[in-house]
């Protein structure tokens, strides 16, 4: 009713003769005012522009918990000891197999080890640390043996042209020793080598030159 009134004082406004312009003036800015202040010259909503803002808010959330998810795993990554030289990095996510017998071991560096047979696990330990100047891997508190102590594993490094996990024995009771043969290792030892040699030269060649 109000928009109808309203919509038929401008069409008389149009058409009836101008007697007073000033007054009309003032009507037609009361009237104006009156519309304003009741959003009857507001735009209606772009439902197309509202569906795109909230797709790329969506898209935006969708990266941010994607990117926060991979800093949290860098950040996981970071905590570990990768030895002097991350020498030991591409160990990271990766686990190494050996089929002793009846048993399958399982070594995954900076997780867990265990021990498969058919389709029984028992775990071998948690990865706790290196040992031995990077020389050994060290798995403890495994699962508890019966009337026995806490499984552990004991993996000894030693230079090799791929990874294998070999040798895997049960020296005491509950306590496993296994060798894992790895490139990472052959850096070491091949720098070591190149020291040793170069004593031998520095103390072969001739002293008295330091005139020179």
């Amino acid at each position: 009713m109000l928009c109808f009134t309203i919509f038929f004082f401008f069409f008389f406004l149009d058409i009836a003769p101008p007697r007073n312009p000033s007054w009309l003036e003032k009507i037609q800015q009361t009237v104006s005012s009156i519309l304003q202040a009741v959003n009857f010259f507001q735009n209606p909503v772009d439902k197309s522009e509202a569906a795109r803002v909230r797709k790329e808010y969506e898209e935006s959330s969708t990266k941010l918990s994607k990117l926060q998810s991979r800093i949290s795993s860098l950040t996981q990554k970071l905590k570990h000891d990768f030895g002097t030289e991350k020498e030991f990095y591409s160990f990271y996510g990766h686990c190494f197999e050996s089929k002793q017998n009846k048993y399958v071991y399982k070594v995954c560096p900076f997780k867990q080890a265990s021990q498969v047979e058919v389709h029984t696990t028992t775990r071998l330990g948690h990865w706790d640390k290196f040992e031995d100047l990077y020389r050994s891997m060290i798995f403890s508190n495994g699962d508890r043996c019966w009337n026995g102590p806490d499984r552990s594993l004991k993996v000894k490094l030693r230079c090799g042209l791929k990874n294998e996990l070999t040798d895997v024995d049960e020296p005491s009771r509950c306590e496993y020793v296994a060798f894992l043969s790895t490139p990472a290792l052959c850096l070491e030892e091949k720098l070591k080598e190149l020291e040793y040699k170069l004593d031998l030269m520095n103390k072969e060649q001739p002293q008295g030159h330091d005139e020179l």
